[in-house]
């Protein structure tokens, strides 16, 4: 594909890929490396069948929680096009706050399920120049920080600093077969995620947030034109369309309906989204029932339905989610699996809140794992589906 008959309606990690398909001249191009910061240990490396991206191994030393290095070089070749937009309008279709590298960054992050954050350029090959490349500190980037325990049982996201191989980045190689529109959902969805885990340990109330922001945005992928505005107005808020009708009939219905479409349905569209997609049960669960999660879609439905109401909550009334559900995962023993519920005994308090078990039926590090595993499972169905 060329740049010049390309319509540019994809985002430029996908456009670049696309791109390079058509290069039969390699060494007319550009090469330039990127560092990935993280604070996991990263094994082996991903270099075939991802286009005109290679990454890399950097084998940091020390590595440890909280120690943030580049274990990543991503190594792009560049075959975006110059391209001037329109500035006689406002378009937000692409945007989502980033650059190629940070699209790059946030799917390895799901990939991984790890911390991922993109930094500046520091090498550059150019044709017919030194073959070693030359170092280069264009568009800087400082190292980010990440406050963490360093005893691992003290972490509230204990997963995201194991040991994480490259091998798991096999599904990058969906990028190029994916539709545009639904790529960009998917790097908001992964933006969302990956923006999660850097902040989980320090403002968890926040990471909770953006856990559900990320599902959200990949609901509204999947289901947006499953229903009229006034059908989903019936089914999410069925008092509130009779009161329209006795006063206005069905017309009204449907006219108010589209006023408030963004709004209709959102619980049950998170709900629903999340139960379809929803990972298996994890390998490693806790020994006794009362700290598992009822994995049965009944089970999970309470527990979104609440997740959401707290989600909600904080976006409506200020109010945090509740103090147990931002706390670390508890263990039986040193070698136990991390709970997937908070421990409260008959009940907890703290901060001025009171809460029985029934009202924090999940922590942090079990969501955390359910978000992580729907969303590579809509991406892995999102690549088949476009690939048919």
């Amino acid at each position: 594909m060329n740049g010049n008959n390309n319509s540019q309606t994809e985002l430029p990690s996908q456009l670049n890929w696309l791109n390079s398909l058509g290069v039969s001249d390699e060494d007319t191009v550009v090469v330039v490396e990127y560092q990935f910061y993280s604070d996991a240990h990263i094994t082996g490396q991903f270099t075939n069948g991802v286009g005109p991206y290679s990454f890399l191994n950097a084998v940091p030393f020390p590595s440890s929680p909280g120690v943030v290095n580049a274990p990543i070089i991503l190594r792009a070749e560049i075959h975006l096009p110059q391209a001037l937009p329109d500035m006689s309008k406002t378009d937000e279709s692409r945007y989502h706050g980033g650059w190629f590298i940070d699209e790059l960054a946030a799917l390895t992050s799901v990939a991984l399920g790890v911390r991922i954050r993109a930094g500046g350029e520091s090498r550059r090959f150019e044709p017919g120049q030194d073959p070693y490349g030359h170092p280069s500190d264009f568009r800087y980037r400082p190292k980010p920080v990440v406050h963490v325990q360093s005893n691992r049982q003290s972490l509230i996201l204990p997963s995201v600093v194991d040991t994480h191989s490259m091998s798991q980045l096999e599904i990058m190689k969906s990028v190029p077969r994916i539709k545009p529109a639904r790529y960009v959902n998917l790097i908001r969805a992964c933006r969302s995620y990956q923006d999660a885990l850097w902040i989980a340990e320090s403002e968890p109330n926040l990471a909770w947030l953006m856990f559900v922001s990320a599902l959200e945005t990949a609901a509204n992928d999947v289901y947006t034109a499953d229903a009229s505005p006034g059908e989903r107005l019936r089914q999410s808020k069925s008092d509130l369309a009779e009161l329209l009708k006795e006063h206005g009939g069905d017309e009204l219905v449907d006219q108010v309906a589209k006023l408030i479409a963004d709004t209709l349905g959102a619980t049950q569209k998170f709900i629903k989204f999340t139960l379809r997609f929803k990972p298996n049960e994890p390998d490693q669960r806790p020994s006794h029932d009362l700290f598992q999660v009822k994995w049965s879609n009944t089970g999970l439905r309470d527990i979104l339905d609440k997740v959401y109401q707290y989600r909600s909550r904080v976006l409506h009334d200020g109010i945090p989610f509740p103090a147990p559900m931002l706390r670390p995962p508890f263990y039986d023993s040193s070698d136990s699996p991390a709970s997937e519920v908070p421990f409260t005994g008959l009940a907890s308090h703290s901060h001025g809140g009171t809460w029985t078990p029934k009202d924090v039926p999940i922590n942090l590090h079990c969501f955390h794992y359910i978000t992580r595993g729907a969303l590579l499972k809509w991406w892995e169905e999102m690549s088949e589906e476009e690939s048919q």
